[in-house]
């Protein structure tokens, strides 16, 4: 934790990170250099919106790069519905899902190198892969952020022999990321059961009390 806390802290004084980024619910600084793209090219494929249950609701929110051609960086968001724990179960099944997500999906075939659990500020589960694309071997990330109710995919692609390079940039910007409680949605499920218990239970000691003034 400590660790983490000072290489972010050293990210923001050396200005690796770029201004903060907020939408749909989340915010967190990209790393410098990375700017928002139109969707277009993505639309359709929900790529890197990696879910444990296929039929969660799920998009690809913002997709940034640091430039043009193969050797850019790219970085992608995406928001699913559904709570993410990053628990030592889900470590394995969010593993298995992202290599699912690369074949079933986007037809490409991911050779993972490490599925972790990182204890940050969020928790999160990072899943480390490389890809063969047009003759060129990409490195990729794919992290679930933990998140009650709804939770981020983030997955960040670029050329094998650069990506050393970008970790520290990488690593930092996901200690920022945050999601904000939702609000469209008013109460949790597990709130809302819990009021509704108390109502009825409240209806229910109302009633007698009527019955026992009779």
């Amino acid at each position: 934790m400590l660790l983490s806390s000072l290489t972010l802290s050293l990210m923001l004084v050396q200005g690796a990170l770029g201004s903060e980024l907020r939408k749909d619910g989340y915010s967190f600084r990209p790393p410098a250099g990375f700017r928002m793209v139109r969707l277009e090219p993505y639309a359709g494929t929900r790529a890197g919106a990696v879910a444990l249950d296929p039929g969660a609701q799920r998009s690809l929110s913002a997709a940034l790069s640091e430039g043009e051609g193969a050797e850019a960086a790219t970085l992608l968001v995406a928001v699913v519905e559904g709570t993410f724990s990053a628990s030592p179960s889900e470590r394995d099944d969010f593993g298995a899902a992202v290599v699912r997500h690369f074949e079933k999906e986007l037809g490409m075939t991911l050779a993972p190198e490490r599925v972790e659990r990182i204890l940050g500020p969020v928790p999160r589960v990072e899943v480390l892969g490389t890809l063969r694309e047009a003759g060129q071997v990409r490195t990729v990330l794919v992290a679930g952020l933990a998140s009650e109710g709804r939770h981020a995919v983030v997955m960040v692609s670029a050329p094998a022999v650069r990506w050393e390079a970008l970790v520290p940039q990488i690593e930092a910007s996901l200690e920022t990321f945050r999601m904000e409680a939702p609000t469209h949605g008013g109460l949790s499920r597990r709130a809302a059961g819990a009021l509704a218990g108390a109502l009825a239970g409240a209806l229910v000691a109302s009633y007698a009390a009527w019955r026992r003034r009779r």
